[in-house]
């Protein structure tokens, strides 16, 4: 399953429904798991938990709780009566109990995500401790409230991660999700993060070099998702405090060598090299020239939609009203320059975010209207104006 797939599914299922999700490494498994718990609070209208447990850093007296022992301690069990099912209490002498453990939710109107990660990682103890909670939703006759369900996870090349097998008996609980983001997905959420645009515009022409390969050596470097996020963050920082690694690629070699592995690390240093160029707003809307109109031809959609993002975000910080003519003349150029998709795109936003300026952009400039007729009907062009 997608993104979309699988957060249709964790949203979608009932309660005391059980899910594995498995996948390699760096592709977002808990981060989904996250975002479902914030879109669930939303769905209830009510706090909705999520609590993450990495089991291969667990013993099992993480997850079960630590005896005790009690003089005198008050036991419930279920029993049936006349084919009804109903509790009852005795008093016990000399008992041990497990006290439970401090992330365990006891509030029996809440609800949330059990997340259970790296499942396959954990002891054969631990796996038989969370084996009773996908089953039985319990841990030592103390249940789960009825509001949470248990989401567990697994890396699922057992080839290349060092994992225990997972027991038939287990598996066979859970509804088993195979998660893969596509491409496209990662480039949104990795825009909505701010991934550096270096690294986007790479990804969005050279697709493969995403994920790490199926099969790999040991010891060897490779790029994965969340070294991609990592590299990121580092040229960002760097570059925030005056030592931009783009202006020195023998060393942004180096840098990207430590994430991706040095075969994918030339390659992007390469693409930087040979293809990575910057436009501001203002460079688009002042200085609009031959070279920047053949660039924006060769970009693709999610390239050009970064440029048009800027441009909107560019026009509120200035607090525009109306472009001059050079840059309404300008903008019309860079439109007709880049895909039609694209400057749909623009215009649906822009008719949105700066209502004002594309109106008088649009009534004001010779060839907009004829143009945004070319891919648009009139009744879309003028909707929003």
């Amino acid at each position: 399953m997608n993104v979309k797939e699988t957060f249709r599914t964790l949203l979608g299922l009932p309660p005391r429904k059980s899910v594995l999700i498995e996948s390699g490494h760096g592709l977002g498994k808990s981060q989904i798991v996250a975002q479902a718990a914030a879109a669930m609070s939303k769905k209830l209208g009510k706090t909705f938990g999520f609590i993450d447990i990495r089991l291969s850093q667990r013993e099992v007296g993480d997850l079960i709780g630590m005896p005790r022992g009690m003089e005198k301690f008050t036991v419930t069990h279920k029993v049936f009566k006349d084919g009804i099912i109903a509790e009852e209490s005795m008093v016990a002498s000399n008992v041990t109990i497990y006290d439970l453990p401090h992330w365990f939710p006891q509030d029996p109107d809440s609800s949330g995500y059990l997340f259970l990660d790296e499942l396959n990682r954990a002891t054969r103890e631990v796996q038989q401790a969370a084996f009773e909670l996908a089953l039985d939703y319990r841990l030592n006759f103390h249940t789960l409230p009825l509001g949470w369900r248990v989401i567990a996870a697994i890396n699922d090349n057992m080839d290349v991660y060092s994992v225990l097998s997972v027991d038939p008996a287990l598996y066979d609980r859970f509804l088993k999700i195979k998660f893969k983001p596509t491409v496209p997905e990662w480039l949104e959420h990795a825009e909505s993060i701010g991934v550096h645009r270096a690294i986007m515009t790479y990804i969005n022409k050279f697709t493969s070099d995403l994920d790490t390969p199926e099969k790999i050596e040991t010891g060897t470097i490779y790029p994965s998702r969340r070294s991609w996020v990592q590299l990121s963050d580092c040229i960002k920082y760097m570059t925030d405090n005056k030592d931009d690694p783009l202006k020195d690629l023998d060393y942004l070699t180096l840098l990207a060598s430590g994430y991706l592995g040095s075969s994918v690390a030339i390659n992007f240093v390469e693409y930087v090299r040979n293809n990575y160029r910057v436009f501001s707003a203002e460079d688009i809307l002042d200085k609009y020239t031959k070279e920047m109109e053949e660039a924006f031809k060769d970009m693709t959609v999610p390239e050009v939609t970064f440029y048009s993002k800027e441009i909107i975000r560019w026009v509120k910080e200035q607090k525009l009203t109306k472009l001059t003519k050079k840059q309404s003349d300008n903008l019309l150029k860079f439109l007709k320059a880049i895909p039609k998709e694209a400057a749909s795109g623009f215009w649906g936003q822009a008719t949105t975010d700066i209502r004002d300026v594309t109106t008088a952009w649009y009534k004001g400039t010779t060839g907009a209207q004829d143009y945004i007729y070319g891919f648009l009907s009139k009744e879309q062009s003028l909707k929003g104006l």
